[in-house]
């Protein structure tokens, strides 16, 4: 598309993010909105960002010598080319490219989904509902995009190409990370949905409260027309709580497994009645259940038809590295699963414990190196508390050294002493070798990444193939 920037200038004023303009900005037309000097074509908005590591303002030469027709900046001085000096440079950058890319979310409609744990799955049950419903969707998330929600450049360049390419809907995983940092700022939701909230992040956030706020804003900007929250999360609770008089009683809709009625769950499956429908879910575990209802009633709130709804549920596909099951070929159960927070490796050992019987709960998890150091001791509290043998091991231990890792994660375990291995592949090894029987296997915090990070470096490997070499490689050795 080609916008003037003098339409960019007039939508950053009415933000209020505009300080003064420089130059004939009527004269100006753009293409492209960029923060990223190595991404400037001919007809760029170069946008100069002061992040944590660089500021954009060093690169502007570089910037004009690759085309760029404008800056924005928040440094008032004379440029070489006309520039807009905002206040909140991420804030007009993302209102920038909503511009720029034609306001590609006032033409479909967009579904947000934000919390800790649950956003991949339920944007794959919402997905896969609107999808069945007719409606192409396009999906910003963890499986598909390189950061779980892109910089706002990338959002909305993305959105106008998956748009221009006939996507009718979008479904967004809208992370805290993304929300604090404006890059979803100009988009407009048809829904936002709260799943849940848990210790994670505090790395960035610092506190609870500060990761909750970020996560509030979802539904707090005015251009999210529907508030979908879990209010069997105590955080979903007080979300709710707090959205009440901001939204119309008709738009606030608070969402329960209590709706699930004669509700039966396992750790593959799941069945209840909703809505007067019976639904077989081919997932387990009660946070599932959860994630189907906020998806269905998304859906629902879209328009969509209650027998569509139960039909997409029944059906759905196998979400990599969600509950994902590994065949044993020896009556063992083994599952992979991105479970990376206390809470949502609680939820799973718990759905674990409720369908082993009389085997085993085996886990295998570790935690991330370069990233929130409270939780570890939590991790390890949890997988003491509910299996029956926890192996520690290395995560994406990226430029920490792993056994310090492991150590913090041994320091809140008590009932259930870990055997550590810090070779990922050798403890998933070590797991199968002595998983007999009845028993169920877990390997959790990666989920369905297919690399290891250690240093610099990633590494191929993924927990599902490693379970498969290993229970090949045990029905080998057996007589």
């Amino acid at each position: 598309m080609r916008v003037s920037l003098q339409d960019v200038a007039v939508e950053l004023a009415s933000r209020g993010v505009l300080a003064t303009e420089s130059g004939d900005t009527s004269e100006v037309h753009i293409t492209d909105v960029t923060h990223d000097s190595r991404q400037v074509s001919a007809g760029s908005l170069f946008c100069c960002i002061s992040g944590l590591t660089s500021d954009g303002h060093q690169f502007i030469d570089s910037a004009i010598a690759q085309g760029a027709k404008a800056l924005l900046v928040t440094q008032d001085a004379q440029y070489a080319v006309p520039s807009l000096t905002v206040f909140d440079d991420r804030q007009a950058m993302a209102y920038a490219a909503h511009v720029v890319h034609g306001r590609p979310s006032h033409e479909v409609p967009v579904f947000g989904i934000t919390g800790t744990n649950g956003k991949t799955t339920t944007a794959a049950m919402l997905s896969s509902i609107l999808r069945t419903a007719g409606s192409s969707p396009h999906i910003f998330g963890t499986l598909n995009s390189e950061r779980t929600t892109p910089e706002a450049t990338d959002l909305q360049r993305e959105m106008r190409r998956a748009i221009d390419g006939g996507a009718q809907s979008v479904v967004m995983e809208v992370t805290s990370h993304a929300l604090q940092l404006q890059r979803v700022a100009g988009v407009q939701f048809a829904a936002g949905i709260f799943t849940n909230l848990g210790h994670d992040h505090l790395d960035f956030h610092g506190t609870m409260e500060n990761y909750f706020e970020a996560k509030a804003e979802l539904f707090r900007i005015a251009t999210t027309r529907v508030a979908i929250v879990n209010v069997d999360d105590a955080w979903g609770v007080k979300l709710a709580d707090l959205l009440e008089g901001q939204y119309a009683a008709s738009d606030l809709i608070r969402v329960s497994v209590k709706e699930a009625q004669n509700l039966e769950s396992s750790l593959t499956q799941s069945s209840f009645i909703w809505r007067g429908r019976n639904i077989s879910l081919p997932l387990g575990g009660l946070f599932n259940v959860s994630n189907a209802l906020l998806a269905a009633t998304a859906a629902e709130v879209h328009g969509v038809s209650l027998e569509t709804i139960v039909e997409a549920l029944e059906s759905l596909p196998v979400v990599p590295g969600r509950v994902q099951k590994v065949v044993s070929n020896s009556g063992v159960h083994a599952f992979v699963d991105f479970a990376h927070t206390p809470d949502s490796l609680r939820a799973l050992l718990s759905s674990a414990r409720a369908s082993v019987g009389e085997g085993r709960v085996i886990v295998v998890f570790g935690c991330g190196g370069d990233r929130d150091r409270e939780k570890r001791p939590e991790m390890g509290r949890v997988a003491s508390e509910l299996a029956d043998i926890a192996i520690v091991t290395s995560d994406n231990s990226r430029s920490e050294d792993p056994a310090a890792i492991i150590a913090d994660i041994c320091s809140g375990m008590g009932k259930t002493r870990p055997v550590e291995i810090p070779n990922r592949r050798e403890a998933i090894a070590y797991a199968v070798n002595i998983a007999q029987g009845a028993d169920v296997v877990i390997v959790a915090g990666k989920g369905h990444e297919t690399v290891q990070i250690v240093g610099a470096t990633s590494l191929p490997f993924s927990d599902v193939e490693e379970l498969e070499l290993s229970f090949a490689r045990k029905k080998a050795a057996t007589p």
